[in-house]
């Protein structure tokens, strides 16, 4: 995963963490910086950039990938030298957000992005391999949009968007949070007769947010986490999406350039050492082995280089990777930050370019259960699963694919190419597909984009989760950025940061 370092919880034991003796490194390995970012992804990359272009901060980004971009995937077509977006594709404007693009030091052009078109969509049940019947019809492609902008209109009326966008900060205590964004989705929309804008969502979360349980009962707060209104005014049009000329990945390119060696590539954190007069980390740079290799990104990166411990001694540090107990790990917690980042509970989502000649070109095969024949509107399916496979080109064997599933922990990557391969082949079984004929899909780039969702229960956030959560902003010189904790969406991530950066650099 390239947005967090990630050690299992026994990786440090209680003994030794928060221990660091300065006089166990050579003086070249230490390191003195103002603001130390873990991450490298689009939270953490604009932080380290704004800290030290706007504020004249030093800054050191600890990255555990060989690249900056977080989710962010651009493939590299070898054979035809076409350029694939596969993890995050697309930017839409959120306030002066995209101001950052065209910093002189930055400088990428985007274009507005249409959909290609020319795909046949056949609609199949992936558990059973079974294609739709013909009389099946999907749901008004004008009903989705119209229940989106009646979403939107009822968010902003009430004033719950500027709650939960771009981030927490003015979020209610949790006796006085709006009872009516703790109910599940499904209830929310039933409530306000707005049942059609379920089906618009559902793809454009990723199946749920991680697919968390069954869609229709997750958090109407965790749903609009990942499906703020800022991002439902592009499914009614007051909205366009753009990419960036050359590929996403051509940004964070342009972002390590500009930071050079003020990021430490294929490094972690192992240890550390956090008061209110500052931090201590001890940083590894021999990366962890991957449990899957994760090919095809545009650019090979920095090399891994000898492995050496370095210790960074700095002012404040900036976490820009998930929350979860396992990523924090590392960092010396409290045992109420322990238990505080106990209780979220998240899904994992992968995406991936995968290769084969005998599927068909020109075509996405979108997974759909047999029961929406009946009931278009409640296209929602049973976790883990593969949304759809996706033709890159009718020339091509190249396909695009998303895969959800409910546990973290229990869909690695390893897992989500086991549902993969499953899909297809029940496709064959069921003679919905061509025979194979013992050729193995490959999977020629993956990109496992790790913990999703929002995670805690209604419950939770009643007796006051996001209040703690915001109150531990700044507690042992230590702030949090990244859709842990905010909307995600990178341009909505970087307006949070430019709430949070002056807040930052407070007595620095």
């Amino acid at each position: 995963m390239r947005t967090a370092t990630i050690l299992t919880a026994g990786a440090i034991s209680a003994a030794s963490a928060g221990r660091i003796n300065r006089a166990d490194f050579r003086r070249e390995d230490i390191i003195y910086k103002d603001v130390a970012i873990i991450g490298g992804g689009a939270s953490g990359a604009h932080a380290a950039v704004r800290l030290r272009q706007d504020y004249n901060k030093s800054v050191v980004v600890v990255e555990r990938e060989p690249i900056l971009g977080g989710h962010v995937d651009t493939y590299v077509d070898k054979t035809t030298g076409r350029t694939h977006d596969y993890g995050l594709a697309l930017y839409f404007p959120y306030l002066d957000s995209f101001d950052f693009f065209s910093r002189p030091e930055i400088n990428v052009t985007l274009s507005p992005w249409f959909p290609a078109g020319g795909n046949e969509v056949r609609y199949i049940d992936f558990t059973s391999g079974q294609e739709l019947t013909s009389t099946f019809q999907p749901p008004d492609e004008s009903a989705g949009p119209i229940a989106v902008k009646k979403f939107h209109d009822l968010m902003t009326a009430n004033g719950w968007d500027n709650m939960t966008q771009p981030g927490y900060w003015g979020f209610p205590a949790g006796k006085d949070i709006p009872a009516d964004l703790l109910l599940p989705i499904g209830q929310f929309a039933k409530k306000h007769g707005i049942e059609a804008m379920l089906s618009t969502m559902y793809p454009s979360t990723g199946g749920g947010v991680g697919s968390r349980g069954n869609f229709e009962d997750i958090l109407t707060l965790s749903i609009i986490k990942a499906f703020p209104t800022a991002w439902s005014k592009v499914f009614f049009g007051e909205v366009a999406m753009f990419s960036i000329d050359g590929g996403n990945q051509f940004l964070y390119d342009k972002i390590s350039t500009l930071l050079g060696k003020d990021v430490l590539y294929n490094s972690q954190v192992v240890n550390s050492k956090r008061s209110n007069s500052g931090i201590e980390l001890v940083v590894d740079s021999a990366r962890l082995d991957d449990d899957e290799e994760q090919p095809g990104k545009s650019r090979k990166g920095k090399g891994k280089g000898k492995a050496t411990k370095k210790l960074i001694i700095a002012k404040k540090l900036l976490l820009a990777i998930p929350p979860t107990r396992e990523n924090l790990a590392p960092f010396d917690l409290t045992p109420a930050e322990k238990a505080h980042f106990s209780k979220p509970k998240y899904g994992r989502s992968h995406t991936a370019i995968a290769k084969h000649s005998k599927l068909p070109a020109g075509v996405q095969l979108r997974n759909l259960p047999l029961s929406a024949t009946a009931n278009p509107l409640s296209p929602f399916l049973q976790t883990p699963f593969v949304l759809s496979f996706t033709s890159l080109a009718t020339d091509s064997p190249l396909f695009s694919l998303g895969s959800s599933g409910t546990n973290y922990t229990a869909f690695p990557p390893s897992e989500a190419k086991k549902v993969a391969r499953k899909a297809i082949q029940t496709m064959v079984d069921a003679g919905t597909l061509p025979d194979l004929e013992g050729e193995e899909v490959e999977f020629v780039a993956w990109s496992d984009h790790g913990p999703g969702g929002f995670g805690v229960s209604a419950q939770e956030l009643r007796e006051g989760w996001m209040e703690d959560m915001y109150a531990l902003q700044g507690k042992r010189s230590t702030w949090f950025t990244g859709n842990g904790i905010a909307a995600d969406f990178t341009t909505m991530l970087w307006k949070f940061n430019d709430q949070m950066l002056d807040r930052i650099v407070e007595g620095l």
